[in-house]
């Protein structure tokens, strides 16, 4: 029997938490993804419990206008390509402000000498909030990127800088969201081509334990990407999900795990 004072956690990963032997060609898991989100999207009208504060904070590597929930943190890995290990880490506090820190590491899985860079800083205020205004509004510095750093540059997970997003959501409509912003990854030595980008996405839940998010990351620059990810509610609160990344691009196309633990202090 469950405790009355204990908090109830939705395993919808796209509300409040008080709720990748052998390689495929590129082209057949390009078109893989693409029919799993085609044939996902009649599914979006499933329905479920809804709350106010959606907490996916994320999509696939661009941000949302959510944060955590007050008093909710997580811990979320990313095993990425040349053994790349990324670790990060998130404090909720108000329902309106978020902070983390990450670690990131190449070659920890394989070959080659162990790189691990200096630890990075996360900071994100909501602004406006959609049970008050038409959309929530947040603004963020979030320096935290993964691979190899050149420059103050992460590649291949270039980390944001300050960025400004607006998000929507519409529950009727089976927890569909919609979001869109621009970010500034430096403003030392600032060019506008390499360093002002912009983003759009979508997150839907098909069901309470599973989760889909699609984005166009980077636009108006040279290196644009389309991302994808599914994310699966293995057991409260463990969350296991899958990235492509570049699916617009087969020479960078890459498949990336990641393992989010989500809870409440």
């Amino acid at each position: 029997m469950r405790s009355t004072d204990a908090p109830v956690i939705d395993i919808n990963p796209l509300n409040s938490t008080i709720k990748e032997n052998r390689r495929l060609p590129v082209k057949l898991s390009k078109l893989f993804i693409m029919l799993l989100l085609v044939f996902a999207v009649p599914l979006v009208w499933a329905k479920g419990d809804v709350v106010a504060g959606p907490t996916n904070y994320e999509m696939v590597e661009a941000p949302t206008a959510y944060t955590l929930a007050h008093g909710g943190y997580d811990f979320v890995t990313k095993l990425y390509e040349n053994g790349g290990l990324f670790l990060r880490a998130n404090v909720g506090f108000q329902d309106f402000f978020m902070f983390g820190f990450s670690g990131n590491a190449t070659n920890v899985i394989g070959q080659g000498t162990i790189q691990i860079q200096t630890p990075r800083l996360f900071l994100k205020f909501k602004v406006l909030d959609q049970k008050t205004a038409p959309m929530a509004l947040a603004v963020a510095w979030d320096d935290r990127g993964y691979g190899t750093e050149v420059a103050g540059r992460f590649t291949p997970g270039l980390q944001k800088g300050f960025y400004s997003v607006i998000s929507r959501e519409f529950p009727e409509l089976g927890f569909l969201q919609l979001h869109g912003g621009f970010n500034a990854v430096k403003f030392d030595n600032f060019n506008a081509s390499q360093d002002l980008g912009a983003f759009l996405g979508t997150s839907f839940a098909v069901a309470p334990p599973l989760a889909f998010n699609f984005e166009l990351d980077k636009l108006f620059t040279n290196y644009w990407q389309f991302n994808a990810n599914v994310v699966f509610n293995v057991d409260n609160p463990l969350r296991v999900g899958f990235d492509f990344r570049d699916i617009n691009n087969g020479v960078a196309f890459s498949r990336i795990v990641r393992v989010q633990y989500v809870g409440f202090f």
